[in-house]
């Protein structure tokens, strides 16, 4: 990018800039006006001198255009005029005046918005130009920056610098051109006054920028600092969990603690600074009237100066100190925007970028072709070997196991072939093509990479498996009707210099990934999982999966023919036990208290068990059923039982498990709540915030699960009716809240396993819950809901960073993604996925079929695992071997060119 800010904004904004310019031009003669009439004002209309030598009337409007000698200086009136009287002069100039105001202030309305609006489409360039620029960077320098400095620096630190860029040249013209006029207003009138005001001015000028300069280098301080906290507070939440496990908690709050007082401490001394300037600054500005008027006035009572002319000059005064006020403002803003310019741009523009796109398009190799390393070693910050020189000729397509403990030579190597890392030595060439001279946009059309790191961005499985499919750049030829705003959003976008392609359009490359349509391209990713043996899991995350208002209502009635033959089958099965279904009329004992009290699907956090007491209606029902006191008796005969039992465990123990009842207490609590107790005169009341947490308690108890014997038939009728009278009774405002269980309705906000089952999995009986999910599986099959289901789970929620999914279907991800665009090189590093399988060895022998006509690059740790692939590339440490079918080896990249015999796939090496 431009180091050069202002000749970064001139490039980018000339066009605009030179208008708004043009502008302030026109406005000059406008401004001289209005500094003018306040003078005739006093002279001609207030003291008469329009009326002199026995005029009762003076002409206004008396317009008459003169040609220029050499034209023949001939005259042209346009208008005789009009006569007024002193009276009607004061009301005309009077209207005059109010009307350069206004015009004046039309100008200066049009001026700043169109500033503004130069300003914002600059700010909004100059982050997309930053994030673009990042995007140049090479793979290790983008994970060689701190986000959170990034983020920082592209949305906060730009923001002043966009804030100038649209008075960069305008403001100083602008200002100029006021002061200006006013200041040689003032010398036309009194060359004396002129001086007084230029002197001050000069003044301002020069002593106001020299006492600025320190208050510069504090800015600049502040900036660094501020940076510098932003990048330590994103180190210490991601690595907040490892500091709490640490205990170290109190030793990074004393070094941010450091680090705010620092800033504190330059931040008090630019303060102290900035309003020493501001109060020298206004009283320069302020002793200029003095002169005026001891001047001014000794001027006019010896004649050499009229009372209009004094008036207009303290008018036209009350103009300058404005502008020269801000002038100086715009120098100081000038200099420290630049150096904030010149600091961000230094961070962005990195000594090797790489080319984003083709400009011809992506075209394939040929079917046939070699893949050449020549040397390829790499070295760490420190000079050490990560990598020794690796030399080799493949052939492709074709398999090559490279095999190697993980974290070692071998990911690295899996990086540079995925061109994930770029500072190596050596060169590999594709085809003859070398690698590290392609385009991001080639490279990612013709290589599939997949580390062992999840790189996951927020979002569904569906969006991140796709996401190297979004390269096919949509149309920008509308189709139909343009809408108003869709036109607004593309003219904006070209004149900020952002690209016009609609995000909200379908940019997935159908084509680069071998299908025609929506419908294969979803076959396809179900092959992929298959591939990767993760389509069960996805399944599962479907039968997780909340039912929600946009479910299509198709699938809302398969889920009723679904659930009823689930009921069926487990009739036939002889396994109804298994479920105890939701029966408005009868307690359902597998459910919690807080369950069979609402009887439905809570859809927000207004009816939780933590807060449920203090929700006013919630409150009213239990009141009105005299269910308080008993909830509280047993949250407290809770409290004290779990108390007891877990006293002496260590934390993960079983038993915490088992005795979790969903109320979010930690044991901390539990033991303050016994302790309560235990001191509780019965004769005051319980504190309010201790019966809410026992009543939380209570809420979520189930007598099969926690066996307490906490519930009698009296208590369970009692809840059954407060479950009649919630449901009868529940206001408006909470309709939306709670979706009530219907067997003839889906429940909304529930999941789909609880959709189907509609009651409570046993929890007497042993592995209820495999037997009942193979039930449910069968019909749903059934019910041809296998699709929705699956659906449902690549719809799932993936969470930061995949927080949301189980760790093998986090780990294959990356795996789908390379595989989903149907690459010609895949570089797969299989280690830590094939970790997580039962069934590595099915997994490695899908994949191999699956990439038949692909360069597969099979990055394993069991060289077991790939015995029967016939080039292997094994690292022992960061030196190579390179290993054929015959038994023949090169080490350490001793020329080793690999060839095909007779068309078959076995692979020899030549020394």
């Amino acid at each position: 990018m431009e180091t050069n800010l202002f000749r970064y904004v001139w490039e980018k904004s000339r066009s605009e800039q030179v208008i708004v310019l043009l502008i302030i031009l026109v406005s000059i003669p406008f401004n001289w006006a209005s500094f003018d009439v306040p003078k005739r004002i006093v002279n001609d209309a207030i003291q008469g001198r329009a009326f002199r030598d026995g005029h009762t009337t003076a002409t206004l409007m008396d317009i008459t255009l003169s040609l220029p000698a050499f034209l023949g200086g001939a005259s042209f009136r346009v208008s005789e005029g009009i006569q007024v009287g002193q009276l009607g002069l004061l009301f005309w100039l009077s209207g005059y005046f109010l009307l350069l105001v206004l015009i004046n202030g039309a100008f200066k309305y049009v001026i700043n918005v169109r500033k503004g609006i130069l300003g914002e489409r600059m700010l909004r360039r100059m982050r997309y130009d930053l994030f673009s620029q990042l995007m140049r960077f090479r793979p290790e320098d983008i994970r060689a920056v701190k986000p959170a400095e990034v983020a920082s620096m592209i949305k906060d630190e730009v923001e002043p610098i966009g804030g100038f860029v649209g008075d960069a040249f305008i403001q100083p013209v602008f200002l100029l051109s006021q002061a200006l006029t006013a200041l040689v207003f003032i010398m036309v009138q009194s060359v004396w006054l002129g001086s007084i005001a230029l002197m001050i001015v000069l003044a301002q000028a020069i002593i106001i920028p020299i006492l600025r300069r320190e208050q510069l280098r504090l800015g600049r301080e502040r900036q660094i600092a501020s940076r510098q906290l932003a990048g330590r507070i994103g180190e210490i939440v991601d690595a907040g969990p490892t500091i709490q496990g640490h205990g170290a908690t109190t030793y990074v709050q004393s070094d941010i603690a450091g680090r705010l007082g620092r800033l504190f401490d330059i931040r008090y001394a630019l303060y102290k600074r900035k309003f020493a300037v501001k109060f020298l600054n206004n009283l320069l500005a302020q002793i200029t009237p003095f002169f005026f008027y001891a001047v001014g006035g000794f001027f006019a009572l010896q004649g050499r100066l009229d009372i209009g002319q004094l008036v207009a000059v303290i008018a036209a005064y009350r103009d300058l100190p404005p502008p020269i006020k801000e002038l100086i403002d715009w120098d100081q803003q000038r200099n420290d925007v630049t150096i904030k310019y010149e600091q961000v741009i230094s961070q962005f523009n990195a000594e090797e970028t790489v080319e984003l796109d083709e400009a011809d398009g992506v075209a394939r190799l040929p079917e046939t072709g070699e893949i050449r390393l020549d040397g390829v070693q790499m070295l760490d910050n420190r000079g050490q070997p990560l990598l020794t020189p690796l030399s080799a000729r493949i052939p492709r397509p074709g398999a090559v196991a490279v095999i190697g403990p993980h974290g070692g030579a071998l990911e690295v190597l899996g990086r540079i072939l995925g061109r994930q890392a770029m500072n190596y030595s050596g060169r590999i060439m594709i085809d003859g093509a070398p690698l590290s001279r392609m385009s991001v946009e080639r490279a990612s059309h013709l290589i599939g990479y997949a580390g062992n790191e999840a790189e996951i961005i927020a979002g569904t499985i569906r969006d991140n498996i796709l996401l190297p499919l979004k390269r096919r750049r949509p149309s920008l030829r509308p189709e139909g009707k343009v809408a108003p705003g869709e036109q607004r959003r593309f003219v904006e976008a070209i004149r900020s210099g952002n690209t016009p392609l609609p995000f909200e359009a379908d940019w997935t490359d159908y084509e680069g990934a071998g299908v025609a349509d929506d419908a294969a391209l979803a076959a396809r990713i179900r092959a992929v999982l298959d591939v990767l043996g993760c389509a069960e899991d996805v399944y599962e995350l479907g039968l997780d999966g909340k039912v929600t208002v946009g479910l299509r209502a198709e699938a809302k009635a398969q889920i009723i023919v679904a659930r009823k033959a689930v009921a069926e089958e487990l009739g036939r099965s002889k396994l109804a036990g298994l479920i105890t279904p939701f029966d408005p009329e009868s307690y359902n004992a597998n459910a919690t208290i807080a369950e069979n009290l609402i009887f439905g699907a809570r859809m927000g956090p207004r009816f939780a068990n933590e807060t449920l007491l203090f929700e006013p209606y919630a409150y009213a029902i239990l009141k009105a059923e005299s269910l308080v006191e008993p909830l509280v008796e047993v949250g407290s005969r809770i409290a004290a039982t779990v108390v007891e039992i877990f006293a002496g465990l260590p934390q993960g123990h079983a038993l915490f498990e088992r005795y979790s009842f969903g109320s979010g207490l930690d044991f901390d609590r539990l033991g303050e709540l016994t302790t309560l107790l235990n001191k509780h005169d019965m004769r005051v009341p319980l504190d309010a915030m201790a019966e809410r947490d026992l009543v939380a308690l209570a809420l979520g108890y189930i007598e099969p699960k926690h066996r307490l014997n906490l519930l009698d038939q009296r208590l369970q009728q009692r809840i059954l009716r407060a479950r009649q009278s919630f449901k009868a009774h529940l206001p408006a405002d909470a309709a939306e809240d709670v979706h009530f269980y219907d067997p003839e309705k889906v429940m909304l906000g529930a999941s789909l396993r609880d959709n189907l089952m509609f009651g409570r999995i046993g929890h007497s009986i042993s592995d209820a819950g495999r037997k009942v999910a193979v039930i449910v599986r069968k019909a749903l099959a059934r019910a041809g809901l296998d699709g929705d289901l699956y659906r449902i789970g690549l719809d799932t929620d993936c969470g930061i960073r995949g927080r949301f999914l189980p760790t093998r279907l986090k780990l294959a991800v990356p795996l789908a993604q390379a595989l989903i665009k149907a690459p010609q090189i895949a570089v797969l590093d299989m280690g830590a996925f094939l970790a997580t399988s039962a069934e590595p060895d099915q997994i490695i022998g899908r994949l191999r079929e699956h990439c038949a006509g692909m360069t597969l690059f099979l990055l394993v740790g069991d060289a077991s695992l790939v015995a029967d692939i016939p080039l292997r590339i094994v690292f022992d440490g960061p030196s190579g071997t390179i290993e054929s079918e015959d038994g023949k080896h090169a080490r350490n990249g001793a020329a080793a060119p690999l060839q095909r015999r007779n068309g078959g796939e076995r692979m020899e090496a030549r020394p």
